[in-house]
C-alpha cells in the first residue's frame, strides 16, 4: 500500500468522478478487508457499517463507511491506524475517499460499539483523477514537525498523511535511533475546529500518521519495535503517543 500514499487525495467534493457506481460485490469487498487489517490494539473491538449517504452536506459521496469502537485506553487512535489502512485498501481500487469529521450517523452505537469517525466514498472511473503530485499538498515543512537526524523517504513522505482541518497533530523526536511522536495540541482553536474538537480528532489523527510512518520505515528497508503510550487527549501541548525503535535490515 506504500505507492497509494503518492496516489490518495481527500475528495472534499466529489465531483467528476465519472459515471461508475459501486457495486454490492464491492461493498461485500471492502467489508472482508476491513476483517484482514492489523489494529494498533488486538483487545479493542471494532466495526465498520456501510451506509448510503445521502446525507453528507451535499458531497456527492456514494456511502459513508462508519467507523465503530469500543471505548478502551487508545480507542480513536486505534480507529485512525485501521481507517487509514482502509482508506489506501479504497484508494488502490479506484475508490474516492474523505475522511469526513463533521458526518453524524443516524446512530451513536452499532453492535454494542461506539460511533468514532466516517470515511466517504464514491468510485471514480480514472486513477488519473486521483492526485497527480503529492508534494503540492500543503503540509508542514520537515523542520516543523522533526528534531533531530532526518531520515530519507520517512521523515519527507509521512508528513503527507491527512488530518482534521489539516492540523498536523505530529511531532517526531530521532535520537539515537529512537523515534519519538508525540501529538501536539494548538493552544487555540485551528480553523473550524475548536480546542475539544481537536483533542477528540487529533487523536484520531495520531493513529492515521502511525500507519504512514510505518510504511514510510518498512518501504526504506527498516524493522522496528514499538511502543505505544496511553493517551487520554487532555489538553497537554505534548503528549507521547508512541516510540519506535528502528534498524536498517
Amino acid at each position: 500500500m506504500y505507492d497509494m500514499i503518492f496516489k490518495r487525495k481527500s475528495f472534499h467534493l466529489f465531483r467528476n468522478v465519472g459515471q461508475e457506481k459501486l457495486t454490492e460485490a464491492d461493498i461485500c469487498d471492502i467489508k472482508n478487508a476491513y476483517e484482514k487489517f492489523v489494529p494498533l490494539y488486538a483487545d479493542i473491538k471494532t466495526a465498520i457499517r456501510i451506509m448510503p449517504s445521502e446525507k453528507t452536506l451535499g458531497r456527492g459521496a456514494e456511502y459513508a463507511i462508519e467507523i465503530y469502537s469500543e471505548k478502551k485506553e487508545n480507542y480513536k487512535m486505534n480507529a485512525g491506524y485501521l481507517g487509514q489502512q482502509l482508506d489506501h485498501y479504497l484508494v488502490s481500487k479506484n475508490i474516492g475517499t474523505l475522511w469526513f469529521g463533521i458526518g453524524k450517523p443516524e446512530e451513536n452505537e452499532y453492535e454494542g460499539l461506539t460511533y468514532v469517525i466516517m470515511i466517504l466514498i464514491a468510485k471514480v472511473d480514472d486513477e488519473k483523477k486521483f492526485r497527480k503530485d503529492m508534494f503540492k499538498s500543503k503540509r508542514k515543512s520537515v523542520e516543523e514537525i522533526w528534531t533531530g537526524p532526518q531520515i530519507k523517504g520517512v521523515s519527507d513522505i509521512s508528513r503527507f498523511a491527512p488530518s482534521a482541518c489539516n492540523s498536523q497533530p505530529w511531532r517526531i523526536q530521532n535520537e539515537d535511533g529512537v523515534l519519538t511522536v508525540r501529538r501536539y495540541l494548538k493552544p487555540a482553536r485551528i480553523g473550524i475546529m475548536s480546542i475539544v474538537a481537536a483533542r477528540y480528532f487529533n487523536c484520531i489523527d495520531m493513529g492515521i500518521y502511525l500507519r504512514f510512518l510505518e510504511l514510510c520505515l518498512t518501504h526504506e528497508g527498516y524493522n522496528f519495535d514499538r511502543e505505544l503510550f496511553a493517551d487520554s487527549g487532555d489538553e497537554a501541548e505534548n503528549t507521547i503517543v508512541a516510540k519506535y525503535s528502528i534498524r536498517h535490515i
